[in-house]
């Protein structure tokens, strides 16, 4: 498992690719412009990266034929999509039961957002509330909810209906009505955060899937695949603090475990664990964030400053050492690139 900051489980790539194939729309070229391998999609344990996510949803959203593509999604969703937790949730006793699984372990689905679940006299509420600051694609919040109300549906056998669907995206014009024939219920859009309110009755529904032993099995192999992911995401959060603070010029392993509340020996034993060392995060992160300067014609003095060197004659050494260039021969290649 590939750490990433904000990512989405694999499989829910292979319901988009078929979705689009339904649509008449040839998957594989967005996939590639995307640059997401289709093959590893199958694998629960591979992760789609938020920027390929954000990408793929991007040219999809520009395909005329594919305005509610959203909504289409859920016609390809399955309790599986989710691996384990699909299932654990499934075979819970109680519509509640259900609900609080899928809160408690939204991670397996996608870190872009937290899921919760808002508990008030007579009415409860499912809520999204994104972590990510980079904005996605309006069909990114149809498709939660889409995804979300049909899953339920499935649980439920069709008792679950939502009083009120919330989209935190624009209005869609001339698509208005797709949306409430859809969800078969109001749907309000430009809200702050997407959720899907219904009669907290429904949290008492007995569910015909409930099997206690299938149930904590599964419950397992999702808190499995979630220490997996916590612990493969660990490199990616000492990146994160790495590029806030080398332009300090305090980011050594005393300074990046303070910041992350874990003690120095915890810091290097979390990172070994995920198969790497501070040593190659840091040089990875400096390299990433001279080559992005370097691209927008940051001066070679000013780079050194940013990714925390002492003075230009050390980060020239060391961007050549990554490399093999000189930091002015890597920008002239850029752009004779960007020119031809």
């Amino acid at each position: 498992m590939i750490a990433q900051k904000f990512s989405t489980i694999g499989p829910l790539g292979v319901v988009i690719w078929q979705a689009l194939e339904d649509l008449g729309i040839e998957p594989e070229p967005l996939f590639a412009e995307a640059g997401i391998e289709v093959g590893p999609l199958l694998d629960p344990n591979t992760r789609i990266a938020d920027g390929a996510f954000r990408n793929l949803l991007q040219a999809i959203e520009a395909q005329a034929s594919a305005r509610t593509f959203g909504l289409h999604l859920a016609k390809f969703i399955h309790p599986t999509t989710f691996y384990s937790l699909g299932v654990a949730a499934y075979c819970s006793a109680t519509m509640g039961e259900y609900l609080e699984k899928m809160v408690r372990y939204y991670s397996v689905v996608t870190t872009n957002d937290v899921m919760s679940l808002v508990k008030e006299v007579g009415e409860c509420a499912l809520r999204w509330t994104t972590h990510n600051p980079e904005p996605f694609p309006p069909i990114r919040e149809d498709g939660i909810a889409a995804i979300f109300v049909t899953i339920l549906r499935i649980a439920s056998q069709n008792e679950f209906r939502p009083r009120t669907v919330s989209l935190a995206r624009p209005f869609p014009e001339d698509e208005a009505s797709h949306y409430e024939d859809f969800f078969g219920c109001d749907v309000l859009f430009g809200a702050p955060e997407t959720s899907i309110s219904f009669d907290s009755q429904l949290l008492k529904l007995p569910l015909v899937g409930a099997d206690p032993q299938l149930a904590q099995s599964y419950d397992q192999l999702t808190e499995q695949y979630i220490a997996k992911l916590e612990k493969a995401d660990f490199p990616a959060r000492v990146r994160n603090e790495l590029v806030r603070l080398l332009p300090t010029g305090v980011s050594g392993k005393d300074a990046v475990a303070s910041v992350l509340c874990v003690s120095t020996r915890t810091l290097y034993n979390r990172l070994e664990e995920a198969g790497t060392t501070f040593r190659e995060v840091l040089d990875e992160t400096r390299k990433l964030l001279a080559e992005d300067y370097l691209t927008k014609g940051l001066p070679v003095n000013e780079i050194a400053y940013l990714t925390g060197f002492s003075d230009t004659a050390n980060f020239s050494r060391a961007f050549k050492k990554w490399t093999g260039l000189s930091p002015m021969t890597y920008r002239i290649k850029v752009a004779l690139n960007d020119e031809s």
